[in-house]
């Protein structure tokens, strides 16, 4: 039975022109009914597009799709089929990880309101950090741009993070940041980045005060007020401030409004001894 190609590509849904491609591709082989005549195919063709379609919508080029179609070793479309399952297995955990953290993020966004000056006694996840400005310079240098681009493409599982100074907050009553990239150490772990990470500072997992304020207007100093409730909490609690606290932005909005952002802090600290 001869088909021509207005047909198959009814039947298929496909256009003339992406039937010629699978042609091209060396899928499918047209023939001509006499000199001049209309190209036309037959059954085996309309099989082979059918599954290099289907090959196609797995994932694979048109030119993996020609290979599998015109290999005669099952061997090497198992091969093929394998390769290709591991590499979807491997998106899906990505997209797995990328849906939890939008709801992670959505979840912090929408209890900010109610936590906003509270402060918690708990533990602060271990994490690693790339320090990329100081008082508003960059401080990379240029051989560490590649460093930082790689630690970019991480996204979004990367955050602001903004490392302060407990002694600077207590002799001065403000605290300087220093920005830099976070990326928590499950995270890289699961993202087999942890070589990556390590060239990043690391910060183990401790016992922190945690709280989420909220900043607004464009500064380099944070004034003593954010931190107030920290220092007032730990001398209630009989606590000691062993570290410098971690700011980790999560929110920034309104920034033709001049800036309102919204950040989890955590300010290590232990029991009295």
């Amino acid at each position: 039975m001869k088909y021509h190609i207005g047909l198959i590509s009814k039947l298929l849904g496909l256009s003339a022109g992406g039937i010629r491609l699978y042609e091209k591709g060396g899928i499918v082989r047209s023939r001509r009914e006499g000199e001049g005549g209309y190209r036309f195919y037959e059954r085996p063709d309309i099989v082979s597009l059918m599954l290099a379609m289907s090959y196609r919508g797995c994932g694979f080029s048109l030119r993996e799709a020609e290979e599998l179609v015109n290999t005669d070793d099952p061997e090497i479309v198992a091969a093929s089929l394998r390769r290709r399952e591991e590499k979807l297995e491997a998106e899906i955990r990505r997209k797995e990880m990328i849906l939890a953290r939008l709801r992670e993020n959505r979840e912090m966004i929408e209890r900010a309101p109610s936590e906003l000056g509270r402060v918690e006694y708990r533990v602060r996840p271990a994490l690693y950090r790339l320090e990329f400005m100081r008082g508003g310079d960059l401080t990379l240098r240029p051989e560490d741009f590649p460093l930082f681009r790689k630690w970019r493409e991480l996204s979004p599982f990367v955050f602001p993070l903004l490392l302060g100074s407990w002694e600077r907050f207590v002799s001065e009553g403000r605290d300087e940041n220093a920005t830099g990239l976070g990326l928590t150490e499950d995270d890289a772990k699961m993202l087999g980045a942890e070589k990556l990470a390590k060239r990043g500072e690391y910060y183990p997992a401790c016992r922190c005060l945690r709280a989420v304020v909220r900043v607004e207007g464009l500064f380099p100093f944070l004034p003593a007020s954010y931190l107030e409730p920290f220092r007032e909490y730990a001398e209630r609690e009989r606590l000691k401030v062993t570290g410098d606290p971690l700011w980790r932005t999560f929110l920034s909005i309104n920034r033709n409004g001049g800036g309102m952002r919204y950040r989890e802090v955590w300010l290590p600290a232990a029991a009295r001894s």
